[in-house]
């Protein structure tokens, strides 16, 4: 039931932690199309230099010269010499075979190191679980995919050879050179086309494969909330938070009042706190400011220092709707902060 549930589709956080448990999307058969067609290419640039150097050992070989049966050493060297010339023949292929594969697993599931899937996993050394899955419905499909792409290949060639028919019958009148050459082009033509057939079947495969491994990841929609809640916390925890940076905010906010010049007031629901400094700022900088529970908190600091308060609701409205904290004033409202600035320099002087 829970199964028939996973109507989600995974989140980039379940597919990241599959790949770090060595889940990624796998094909073989466009693994085996890659190396099948790199082999193919790399055998249609060689087959001249192969060629030749096929003929050159047949010679060698077949000339059995007497200074290499002489004594031992003699033999060994010339074995020696032709495993040297064999590696260096295969050699080659061998690097284009190793460079197709690393490519294939890199095209089909993406570069992705997963220590993970090295962990010791005694499970997977239980013998019935083998003979489980030979017998498995997975197996069967398997087995039934693997005939099903032996007959399409076959097709493919037997229709490409039934079309040739009549070209081998004229083999009996050609050179020997000549019949090798036609055989080369024959079987070539045959590999090309298994290839082309192989490489539909990968394509297809692999989007099979990437479709099922979605399917396997997808999760249902408790599974979602309790991933979106690990990843981005509870609702409550996000909510007490928020209260203890606004705490926090407020508290610093507060301890600013003591520096201020002046505290505006609405006078009960909006106060607003300007410092002036001229050697620092050019214009006053609101430095406090709050409305209703945290207007009485400031005008209660402002209280405590002796920082005037002062009654001058619109501008005290204003500078509450569009100045931000730590921001200097609009010009606009230069003059009239200036003129109370000049008043309290002037009660302060006469006082």
């Amino acid at each position: 039931m829970a199964e028939a549930n996973k109507t989600e589709h995974p989140t980039p956080r379940r597919i990241e932690k599959a790949r770090q448990e060595g889940h990624i999307p796998q094909s073989q058969e466009m693994l085996a199309a890659i190396s099948l067609i790199v082999l193919t290419l790399m055998t249609a640039l060689c087959a001249p230099w192969f060629v030749q150097w096929s003929k050159q050992q047949m010679l060698s070989g077949l000339s059995c010269q007497p200074l290499w049966l002489d004594n031992p050493q003699s033999f060994l060297k010339y074995a020696n010499s032709l495993i040297l010339e064999i590696m260096k023949m295969t050699a080659p292929f061998l690097l284009a075979l190793s460079l197709a594969g690393i490519g294939g697993c890199i095209l089909v599931s993406g570069y992705n190191f997963a220590p993970k899937a090295l962990a010791w996993k005694p499970e997977n050394l239980n013998p019935m679980r083998g003979l489980m899955s030979l017998f498995s419905p997975e197996s069967l499909v398997r087995l039934g995919l693997s005939t099903a792409k032996i007959l399409f290949l076959a097709v493919i060639v037997w229709l490409y050879l039934h079309n040739k028919l009549q070209f081998l019958t004229t083999f009996q009148w050609m050179p020997p050179d000549q019949i090798l050459s036609s055989i080369g082009r024959l079987v070539f033509g045959v590999v090309i086309r298994i290839c082309a057939g192989l490489l539909i079947l990968a394509v297809l495969d692999l989007l099979y494969h990437r479709w099922q491994y979605i399917e396997k990841l997808k999760m249902t929609k408790q599974e979602v909330k309790a991933e979106y809640r690990d990843t981005e916390g509870a609702p409550e925890v996000k909510t007490k938070i928020r209260q203890k940076q606004m705490e926090a905010a407020m508290r610093r906010m507060l301890q600013e009042v003591p520096k201020a010049n002046v505290v505006l007031v609405n006078p009960d629901h909006v106060a607003v706190a300007l410092k002036y400094d001229p050697a620092q700022t050019p214009a006053p900088i609101v430095v406090a400011k709050g409305a209703d529970h945290l207007c009485e908190k400031i005008k209660e600091v402002a209280r405590a220092y002796c920082v005037p308060i002062l009654r001058r609701p619109p501008l005290a409205r204003e500078l509450y709707a569009t100045v931000k904290l730590g921001q200097p004033i609009p010009e606009k409202l230069y003059t009239a902060v200036a003129e109370i600035l000049a008043l309290l320099y002037r009660l302060r002087h006469t006082r």
